[in-house]
């Protein structure tokens, strides 16, 4: 077959795909599985909401498509089971048969169907492919050396972030290039790269000439601001009679700590100063189903979260704020966050525009605001210039520190950019 032919083979077959689970694809996502289908490794950089997860949940129908035949595997590799268990619930309604693998997963069937090679679209964590012999030699099996047709690292920034530190499991996932089939690919997906980080993942992956695929982390509805830090009991006060004003008119919000034991402090002292509303209606005892506040780390537990996570996508739920860790800010799909606050500096920039980007991804007007004041030792230089700077477009030096930065076009409403755009428009109409 033609080259020609072959590619207009792809688009048929991936198009099909589509309209098989009622998808319509965007550019990049018909870009990105294109590409992979013509035997590349794919780096894909989309911003969050994008829909980056279809792109690889769909691999397993196009390649039986493309090949003619049926069982097409692809592994995922995840960060958390908290994220691979939300993608599983997410893509049921769409007729995607997912499962994962891990230390918490100990239904024996469902083990059983994956070594088997019965569910197409396969989760695990690193640590499970890397570290637990029997998971790493299922790609040696019979059924694996002839169906697996994609090897995917899902939230790839952290094989850079964590694969030094406390995930080292992350750094060695190159490895795993020797045991799969020569003609299986590698695809790499984020929401944010710098080209540290592009070049950092492709190294450690082993990805061979990828092909990069790639948009701009900017959002334009998302409005930039850093606000000096105030004392806990101070700020928790403000939250408070506001949302005792408001009630379920509170704007969603996330607000993200460093810790379990700062989100822990964070919620009894709002607790404290809610007294009776900190559910709704007010004086209603503090369960889930009432709350207007509550907690995601990693600490909580898996049932606590799935039921924090519900509550606080669903359209018209009581939950109005969540104090979150990094764990709710990769994956996580609520489309009506309105504000973003960080209290105190992110690590990076690269976390900074994971965990904002969890606002506005309905595309309506939403706020990022940074807390900051005394930064620590583990604070990159070029955040504390972020929050420093008082003369240079937050948006402009934030989106600058990113692939496809040359996409990045001037907001147009300077008082809705971020906060020195938006000074710099009140002190030129005095």
């Amino acid at each position: 077959m033609s080259c020609v032919n072959m590619e207009d083979r792809a688009k048929e077959c991936i198009l099909q795909a589509a309209t098989r689970f009622n998808i319509t694809l965007k550019d990049k996502q018909f870009d990105a599985i294109k590409a992979f289908l013509s035997g590349r490794d794919v780096f894909v950089s989309l911003p969050t909401g994008y829909g980056k997860s279809l792109i690889y949940a769909l691999l397993p129908i196009v390649f039986d498509l493309f090949k003619e035949q049926r069982g097409s595997i692809v592994i995922c590799i995840s960060p958390l089971v908290c994220l691979m268990m939300d993608q599983k619930a997410k893509f049921a309604p769409q007729g995607i048969i997912t499962e994962f693998l891990g230390e918490e997963q100990t239904d024996a069937s469902c083990i059983r169907s994956v070594k088997n090679g019965e569910v197409q679209l396969v989760y695990m964590s690193p640590e499970s492919i890397i570290c637990n012999f029997q998971y790493r030699n299922m790609l040696l099996s019979p059924v694996y050396q002839e169906k697996l047709v994609a090897f995917v690292v899902d939230e790839a920034h952290c094989v850079k972030k964590w694969g030094d530190s406390f995930r080292i499991a992350y750094s060695q996932l190159g490895d795993i290039r020797s045991f799969l089939p020569p003609s299986v690919n590698v695809m790499a997906l984020t929401a944010t790269a710098t080209n540290a980080t592009y070049k950092s993942v492709c190294q450690r992956l082993s990805l061979h000439d990828p092909v990069l695929v790639g948009h701009s982390p900017n959002r334009d509805n998302i409005m930039y601001e850093v606000r000096p830090i105030t004392d806990l009991s101070s700020f928790c006060g403000l939250i408070a009679d506001e949302l005792k004003q408001l009630g379920l008119e509170y704007p969603k919000t996330i607000i993200f700590l460093q810790s379990y034991g700062d989100c822990a402090l964070m919620y009894q002292t709002l607790k404290l100063k809610l007294g009776p509303c900190i559910t709704f209606p007010p004086n209603y005892p503090i369960l889930q189903q009432f709350a207007v506040i509550g907690m995601y780390t990693r600490a909580s537990k898996t049932e606590m979260k799935e039921k924090t996570l519900a509550s606080f996508c669903e359209t018209h739920g009581k939950l109005r704020i969540v104090l979150a860790t990094t764990a709710f800010g990769m994956g996580v799909d609520c489309r009506d966050v309105r504000v973003i606050y960080h209290w105190r500096a992110p690590s990076d920039l690269e976390q900074y525009a994971q965990e904002t980007g969890r606002a506005g991804r309905d595309n309506l007007p939403s706020r990022a605001i940074l807390l900051y004041g005394n930064p620590g030792r583990h604070v990159e230089e070029k955040v504390k210039k972020y929050a420093s700077n008082r003369s240079v477009c937050r948006r402009e030096y934030l989106m600058k520190q990113f692939l496809c930065s040359d996409q990045v076009e001037p907001t147009r409403d300077l008082s809705t950019c971020c906060d020195v755009c938006r000074d710099s428009v009140t002190k030129n109409n005095y």
